[in-house]
């Protein structure tokens, strides 16, 4: 109801528009302390009218409705209702909600959404092979020179799931033991399945949509390695597949074998499906699924994503009502029915989804980079003292760095005499605030190369340095969005003084709301023929309305008796004449 209210004051915002109109920005009203354009004005009214079809009556009405607006919110900033801290919490959080849009940059962000839009339009398939790596310049090389020769393996005959189980440092590629179970896991070779957007990392995605089928991908890098991607299918985007099946259970299908008595029942099951039994009746009397006995074998939908890609391959390769060859799988073999397949049908209006998809995905960090890149330009970034600092750090970090949490690198002695290692926007930015940055990480990052773990984390310190230094002077570099955040400051002021002033002291003023029902109890009779007044509860609800109109016009007159309003007239009349 709250967020309602203020949804509805928000009407009676001003919005500061200087170039909207094109025109010179007289003072329309004087409200109090707080000065009122004609362009303010006018850009508020356009909001929800036609300035073209206004007449001198709807701009008249309007003005007194903002004039009213005005005086509350000069009120509620006496009174001080904005200085709670539940109110400035509320209102920092829509500040930082809003100014999200101006931290990014949007022609990135745009081509990221239009991507994402044209990969969420299919399913891939893929095999992979990880050659993983630390982020140090050698152990990265080394890797890629590895993935290289093992694609030149690849493509001069070795095949790709043999390959995976010979190279690969992802383990389901390989038959491996479970450590929590004592399980055998049969490896998958590098298959992963099928997958669409958001379902992988981003490196690995992207590779894979611009893979061509059946071929191999160039090494790819992630944040634990390098991938050769092998893409083996792509099928249109489904949303779900909804199947029936009888299952067999049997310890050997893991493998792709079967026992003596398993062979023997499957044969007999598909020689009755083919004699047209019933699938249902089938399932009835040989499925091992209890689950899905009693509803004719029918188990919950599955997006492809969820289930083994040969399950799902044999699966969509059916009509519907038809039913597979025996498929095996960990724990059995199954025969499927394929009652339907829902495909996702992608929209223009998906995108507003995929746009918030994108903002809390790896991806956003593409549109970050972007506006960084910016911002250094428009700013004059300069590094001045980095190579220094690298060197200074190198030589003074303590060796127990990546163990302890105790140690203060901001404290370091000399740290204070070295230039600045990077400015931008007329601000020096010290070695101390980086060896400050880097502090947080003591006790939580693995030991490694001081130089590398450096170039890793002074981007990271650059773009966090200039994002703060961006958000805190948005209001002042957009006039949009400072207006933006004043109209919900002010509507925020708004709900909070009509709620104290008129809604809440209607409900609460039980002596009142009952002295002004007596007043105006002969307004409602029982009926035309008894003017016998209505029982106070029977009419409550609109006595409290009644009540807090007359609240409200009686604190209206009050504040125009307590803050000033002038009407410029003359500004008025130039708003007519055009």
């Amino acid at each position: 109801m709250k967020k309602f209210f203020r949804v509805v004051t928000l009407l009676f915002i001003c919005h500061l528009s200087y170039s909207l109109f094109g025109q010179q920005d007289d003072v329309l009203v004087i409200v109090g302390n707080d000065t009122v354009t004609k362009s303010e004005f006018l850009a508020t009214y356009s909001k929800n009218n036609s300035l073209a079809d206004a007449t001198e009556k709807d701009l008249r009405e309007y003005l007194s409705l903002f004039i009213n607006f005005k005086l509350k919110v000069n009120e509620g900033k006496a009174l001080k209702v904005d200085t709670s801290a539940n109110f400035q919490r509320e209102l920092l959080s829509y500040r930082n909600q809003s100014a999200q849009q101006y931290l990014i940059d949007k022609e990135v962000t745009e081509a990221l959404i239009n991507e994402a839009f044209e990969h969420s339009k299919y399913h891939l398939r893929a095999s992979h092979i990880l050659i993983k790596c630390s982020e140090s310049p050698k152990d990265t090389l080394a890797a890629y020179k590895k993935a290289m020769q093992i694609r030149n393996e690849i493509l001069n005959g070795l095949d790709f799931g043999d390959a995976a189980v010979k190279y690969s440092d992802d383990p389901s590629a390989r038959d491996r033991v479970s450590p929590q179970n004592n399980r055998f896991q049969p490896g998958n070779k590098g298959d992963i399945g099928y997958f669409t957007v958001f379902n992988v990392i981003y490196p690995f995605e992207t590779a894979a949509y611009n893979t061509p089928v059946g071929t191999i991908s160039m090494p790819v890098r992630s944040i634990i390695g390098y991938h050769l991607i092998y893409v083996t299918d792509k099928i249109p985007a489904i949303e779900k597949i909804s199947i029936a099946q009888i299952f067999i259970q049997d310890s050997l299908a893991k493998n792709g074998k079967m026992l003596p008595e398993t062979k023997a029942k499957l044969d007999f099951i598909q020689k009755k499906l083919k004699k047209g039994e019933a699938f249902a009746e089938m399932v009835t009397q040989y499925s091992d699924d209890k689950s899905s006995i009693s509803k004719g074998g029918v188990v919950d939908p599955f997006a492809p994503q969820r289930r083994q890609g040969d399950f799902v391959k044999s699966c969509i390769s059916l009509e519907i009502d038809d039913y597979s060859e025996p498929i095996p799988t960990f724990h059995g073999w199954h025969i499927v029915k394929l009652n339907n397949i829902e495909y996702i049908k992608p929209s223009e209006e998906s995108k507003y989804f995929l746009k918030n998809k994108i903002s809390r995905d790896a991806r956003s960090f593409k549109s970050q980079e972007a506006l960084i890149e910016k911002l250094k330009e428009e700013y004059f970034y300069h590094e001045k003292g980095k190579k220094a600092a690298f060197i200074f750090l190198v030589k003074n970090m303590p060796v127990e760095y990546f163990q302890s949490t105790k140690t203060n690198l901001e404290d370091l002695p000399g740290i204070d005499d070295l230039k600045p290692i990077f400015t931008f926007a007329g601000r020096a930015v010290t070695v101390k605030e980086f060896a400050k940055f880097i502090s947080r990480f003591q006790g939580l990052t693995p030991e490694k190369d001081i130089v590398a773990f450096l170039e890793e984390k002074y981007p990271d310190f650059v773009t966090e340095t200039m994002l703060k230094f961006e958000n805190e002077n948005l209001e002042a570099k957009y006039p949009e969005f400072k207006n933006l955040v004043t109209e919900y400051h002010e509507g925020m002021i708004l709900y909070e003084i009509n709620s104290a002033e008129v809604w809440m002291k209607a409900v609460q003023d039980t002596v009142g709301l009952r002295a002004y029902y007596e007043e105006i109890k002969n307004n409602y009779p029982i009926s035309e023929q008894d003017p016998t007044p209505q029982a106070f509860e029977d009419i409550k609800a609109t006595i409290i309305n009644e009540y807090q109109n007359y609240l409200e016009k009686n604190w209206l007159e009050r504040l125009r008796a307590k803050y000033p309003v002038i009407v410029d007239e003359k500004v008025f009349s130039s708003i007519l004449k055009k």
